[in-house]
């Protein structure tokens, strides 16, 4: 005989406290039919349900298992009512300025102060021809998700603010100083190793650039890793901390699939602004052409995205930007890719980095490399703060291995060093450039060399 979900969700709403109710609240949960049972309550049980798996989640002690499932119930609770947990509105007055500091395809930015401290308010643009429910619901589902990432190299939201039931979707984050990392580029080009200031000198531009761009793929893959999908990475979209030294942080995520609606029109639509649809992978742009049914944001899409913003940060110019828009959709879907700088190697364009991004922008959307080949190619170009590493030496470790090596490489001639280089699983190449670069003046000091 199955459970009586009736008599159990009466046994929540009567509890006594709220850690009786969150247990049985988990009971419920534990199979398929209860979480039905729950996805199926009414709005103001559903509101209730919704403020005691918001507190299960942050302040009980729950199984792994039990967690899992308070949080995916909370996320589709919320977006089936349009509904968010009372924790994640910001009820208290905020100071806006009028003034908008930018605005995207879909959204508009304002500075503003909450609590002292300085604030990105955006709010959702929403237009006439718009269904404002679906929104709603989509907004509060993605918030939720939202609101529970934890990265170092993803944007931090820190609440939303406005009546979502009156339409007014409107988030609260953390004022980024220093802006996107396109902006932040352009304005330290005088002095880039202000990008870096940890990083050790000297260090070539392309190591520095790299550094950043290694760690917006970490945040993707952070993502990926919860098989989460971004769904608008551009320059625009990478925003520099305020810390020191700045790291990236990907920022806008999970939003764009709310104005991916193949019923609103192409010309009205947000993919044509700021920029967003020269990121978009040709699937994305024309499904059909490629045999699939819905323009659906992707990983292989992220990673498509990804490889343009390389092109975008080391060049400093958007990708196609000599195209018109309305004649990009066709161009890509029939193969077009930006073209090789013809200052490639003053820029840090190698052959190797180059062959990377094209496998980036692979049509085959199969063939694009994953995420985590994305960080570890980065990883190895910054890790050769000389920019001579070999990107196709496999980078696993070397961080570790260099950092262990270091004192040796001191002290030792090159034939013992090529040994330790091997112990560690560092290739012979990557040993000889760290070794010659890096002690060149203690050549001099060896009484020989065994090569």
């Amino acid at each position: 005989m199955g459970k009586d979900y009736e008599r159990l969700w009466k046994g929540v709403t009567n509890a006594t406290d709220e850690g009786k109710a969150v247990r049985t609240l988990a009971e419920i949960l534990s199979d398929k039919e209860g979480r039905g049972f729950i996805l199926r309550l009414e709005r103001k049980d559903a509101k209730l349900c919704i403020e005691i798996l918001d507190h299960g989640i942050a302040g009980h002690n729950l199984e792994v298992v039990e967690k899992q499932a308070f949080f995916v119930t909370l996320r589709r609770l919320a977006g089936i009512h349009g509904r968010l947990p009372d924790s994640i509105m910001i009820t208290e007055n905020i100071e806006v300025e009028e003034e908008i500091r930018a605005s995207g395809g879909f959204a508009d930015v304002r500075s503003g102060r909450f609590k002292g401290s300085p604030i990105a308010v955006k709010t959702l643009r929403v237009a006439v021809w718009d269904d404002s429910l679906k929104i709603r619901k989509q907004f509060c589902k993605e918030v939720v998700l939202w609101s529970a990432l934890s990265h170092p190299n993803v944007l931090k939201l820190a609440g939303v603010w406005g009546n979502v039931e009156k339409a007014q979707f409107v988030t609260v984050s953390e004022w980024m100083t220093h802006g996107n990392i396109m902006e932040y580029i352009k304005s330290n080009h005088a002095n880039r190793l202000e990008l870096v200031r940890g990083l050790v000198f000297p260090a070539t531009p392309l190591a520095i650039i790299q550094q950043q761009l290694h760690g917006a793929a970490q945040g993707l893959e952070y993502l990926h890793g919860a098989n989460l999908t971004h769904g608008d990475i551009k320059g625009a979209n990478i925003l520099m901390s305020n810390h020191t030294p700045p790291r990236a942080c990907l920022a806008d995520f999970g939003f764009m699939t709310m104005v991916l609606d193949p019923h609103r029109p192409m010309s009205c639509s947000a993919q044509l602004e700021g920029g967003t649809v020269t990121f978009m992978s040709p699937e994305l742009l024309m499904p059909s052409h490629f045999g699939i049914k819905d323009s659906v944001p992707t990983p292989q899409a992220d990673i498509y995205a990804f490889g343009l913003v390389i092109f975008q940060v080391l060049t400093g110019e958007l990708p196609f930007r000599r195209i018109r828009q309305t004649e990009l959709r066709y161009s890509v879907v029939t193969g077009l890719r930006p073209d090789k700088p013809e200052n490639a190697s003053a820029i840090g364009f190698s052959d190797s980095l180059w062959g990377f991004v094209q496998r980036c922008w692979d049509s085959n959307r199969d063939l694009r490399p994953k995420v985590s080949e994305v960080v570890t190619y980065l990883e190895a170009a910054t890790t050769n703060r000389y920019g001579l590493m070999p990107p196709c030496v496999p980078a696993d470790n070397i961080v570790s291995d260099m950092e262990e090596m270091s004192d040796s490489m001191k002290h030792c001639e090159f034939g013992t060093l090529f040994s330790i280089g091997v112990a560690h699983r560092a290739t012979a190449q990557v040993v000889f450039f760290r070794y010659f670069h890096v002690t060149s003046r203690w050549f001099r000091r060896l009484n020989h060399l065994a090569v």
